[in-house]
């Protein structure tokens, strides 16, 4: 009796596991648009000067970024924790948005979800720098 509650409670565990493995990506995916539109839409115009720290959890992705503004301008990026699993490609869109400053870059390919959670932590970290 006892196997036979184990061997139930083993299925219905795997089952949900199964659901959560395929709906998450789809939900993730379809939040994709909304937050890239808002990195896309960000403007450094009243980002003042100095050194600012962002966050961004993305599942199963986590960033933490120092940005450092002068003159009006992203002058560096310092990547202070990247988990990302595979994502790690993904840390080349820095260079990307030092270059063009802007969060307007193209995505790393095969390195989107890591892409986006690094945008969005940039995107934390300045707008930190137009409430001051």
């Amino acid at each position: 009796m006892k196997i036979r509650k184990l061997l139930i409670a083993i299925g219905i565990s795997v089952v949900a596991l199964f659901a959560i493995g395929k709906i998450l990506p789809l939900v993730i995916d379809a939040a994709y648009p909304r937050m890239r539109a808002s990195t896309k839409a960000f403007s450094m115009h009243g980002v003042a000067d100095g050194a600012y720290e962002g966050k961004a959890f993305l599942l199963p992705v986590s960033v933490e970024v120092r940005v450092t503004v002068a003159g009006g301008r992203i002058s560096s990026v310092e990547l202070l924790r990247h988990f990302n699993g595979q994502g790690k490609p993904a840390e080349a869109v820095i260079g990307r948005v030092i270059e063009k400053q802007s969060l307007g870059v193209d995505v790393i390919s095969g390195a989107t979800h890591s892409s986006l959670t690094i945008w969005k932590a940039l995107e934390n970290a300045l707008e930190k720098g137009k409430k001051r």
